[in-house]
């Protein structure tokens, strides 16, 4: 494992080796959304979180998570008709997804809030 960036290099930088080294995503960027790009959902929103919290405070915890992420493990009890549904749909959509109606934060977001102090909407 990689040591952590110094505080100097500013919270992007330690939001992407959180991202990259500890959460397992190597293709992280500023422009990758935690959910919908790097699949970061459930347990993982925690210690993401919790990974940035040791750095930035705890307050981190408090953001709105569960606008960005799903924080619950599993499957929605739709799955199957979301299931036929994509199936079904896939060749005129010409990509098979998970729908989620969740909203994108970008890792950029995250450092940028980090760097504020306080929670900002994206």
């Amino acid at each position: 494992m990689i040591d952590p960036p110094p505080k100097s290099d500013g919270a992007l930088a330690y939001v992407l080796w959180v991202a990259r080294e500890w959460q397992g995503c190597t293709n992280a960027t500023e422009l990758s959304a935690v959910m919908q790009d790097l699949g970061i959902g459930g347990e993982d929103v925690d210690d993401f979180a919790l990974r940035l919290a040791e750095r930035y405070g705890d307050q981190v915890a408090d953001w709105p998570w569960q606008r960005f992420a799903d924080l619950n493990e599993g499957l929605s009890l739709l799955f199957p008709f979301m299931l036929v549904w994509q199936l079904a749909s896939w060749p005129f959509r010409g990509r098979f997804s998970y729908p989620s109606n969740k909203q994108r934060l970008t890792l950029g977001h995250i450092a940028f809030v980090l760097e504020r102090g306080e929670w900002v909407d994206p």
